[in-house]
């Protein structure tokens, strides 16, 4: 896997909240951890998290990602000509198209109702990818000791709890059931897990990028 550096986001001036993430794609490929989070964690809770991360670059979540949001827009929009050019949008005057203003209540409705269905779709790809990233982690890392505890302390320190019946609203699975997969995990494989060094490559970075 390719990434350009692993860099400090230093947040804690204005929240005390703790964050892992990847951004970018190909070379432009980074992962960011907060300062929080490198402060309240230890090692090896910070490396189960960092291999979480490994695991999104690896398995190429967010290309996939931003894939399916395309589609999803390319729907939107489709559906919204469609609406324009055949007289499906209320107030919309004759023959105008998209030059008529009053096409502008209808298709804010319109985008409104079609975007709360793509954030459904989107949302539920991106719960499924931060499981593989999970079971990427504990394959990697080659225990989940490490994983469980440090998820515990960003649910501390983030403060954001809910349950399976309002997972549908967040871009992540609850944090019991994830820390309820690991253990499965776990028991399922008698506590023992081999584990693999990552082939890990960092582009140059500027007096400003600097690795952490």
């Amino acid at each position: 896997m390719r990434a350009r550096a692993v860099l400090e986001w230093r947040i804690s001036g204005r929240t005390r909240q703790a964050n892992a993430l990847v951004t970018g794609i190909g070379a432009t490929r980074r992962i960011l951890l907060t300062d929080t989070l490198i402060s309240a964690l230890s090692e090896e809770e910070v490396e189960a998290l960092v291999a979480h991360e490994f695991g999104h670059c690896a398995l190429h979540h967010v290309a996939k990602r931003l894939i399916l949001q395309g589609l999803v827009f390319s729907v939107i929009f489709f559906c919204l000509n469609f609406a324009v050019h055949n007289g499906l949008v209320w107030y919309a005057g004759e023959n105008l198209g998209w030059a008529d203003l009053n096409l502008l209540p209808g298709l804010f409705l319109y985008w409104t109702c079609g975007r709360a269905y793509g954030t459904f779709i989107t949302g539920a790809l991106s719960r499924k990818q931060e499981k593989a990233a999970d079971l990427y982690s504990w394959k990697l890392v080659g225990r989940v000791e490490p994983f469980v505890t440090g998820m515990r302390k960003l649910s501390d320190l983030n403060l954001i709890v809910f349950d399976k019946g309002s997972e549908w609203r967040y871009m992540h699975p609850p944090t019991a059931d994830r820390i309820a997969a690991a253990e499965e995990f776990r028991k399922a494989h008698g506590g023992t897990i081999a584990s693999a060094e990552p082939t890990f490559a960092t582009g140059s970075t500027s007096n400003q990028e600097k690795p952490q």
